[in-house]
C-alpha cells in the first residue's frame, strides 16, 4: 500500500509540475536577428540570379509569390522566374531599416525594410536611382524559415524595377 500511495504522490506532483518549466523558451533576439540574415541572404541569391542558394528558401510543397515594385501581376519565384534575362541587373542593391514582426507562436514572421541601389540596362542607361521599401513573409517549415511571399513598392519620388516589356 505504501508503494502505490508512493507511486500516485509522484504521479500527483508531476502533474501539477509547471509545464512550461520544461519547455525551453525561444530566444526572440536570435530568432529576428535570424530572420533577417536569411531575408537578406535570399535577396542577394535572388537578384544574383542564384537559384540553386535562393530555392533553399522556398517551400518545396508551398511555394512562393511576389508582387514586384513595377506594379506587374503576381508572380510565382520558380527558377525560370527568377533566372530569366531581365534585360537589366542591380549596379548595387543594399537592404537597410529591417523590422521583424513575429506572430504569437512563433512560426511566421513578417519582416519589412527598405532597399536602395542602381540599376543598370544592357543596353542603355546605367547606374539609374533605385529605391523600394518591401516585405516578406516568412513561415517555419519543420524548424526551417522559408518565404511565402514577398511585396515591394517605389518608395515616394523614386523607383522600382523596370516594367516587363
Amino acid at each position: 500500500m505504501k508503494k502505490l500511495i508512493f507511486l500516485l504522490s509522484i504521479m500527483i506532483s508531476f502533474s501539477c509540475a509547471n509545464p512550461t518549466e520544461n519547455v525551453s523558451a525561444v530566444d526572440v533576439d536570435a530568432v529576428v536577428v535570424d530572420i533577417v540574415k536569411i531575408s537578406n541572404d535570399f535577396q542577394s541569391a535572388y537578384i544574383s540570379q542564384d537559384w540553386e542558394t535562393a530555392s533553399q528558401w522556398i517551400s518545396e510543397e508551398l511555394g512562393t509569390t511576389i508582387f514586384n515594385s513595377n506594379g506587374s501581376a503576381l508572380a510565382v519565384q520558380t527558377e525560370e522566374q527568377v533566372n530569366t534575362d531581365r534585360g537589366w541587373n542591380f549596379g548595387t542593391f543594399e537592404m537597410s531599416n529591417h523590422q521583424v514582426f513575429m506572430s504569437s507562436d512563433m512560426n511566421t514572421a513578417v519582416i519589412t525594410f527598405d532597399a536602395d541601389g542602381s540599376i543598370n540596362f544592357n543596353e542603355g542607361d546605367q547606374n539609374v536611382p533605385y529605391a523600394t521599401r518591401a516585405s516578406q513573409t516568412w513561415v517555419n517549415e519543420n524548424g526551417e524559415w522559408k518565404v511565402m511571399h514577398s511585396h515591394w513598392s517605389p518608395r515616394t519620388n523614386s523607383q522600382g524595377i523596370p516594367q516587363e516589356n
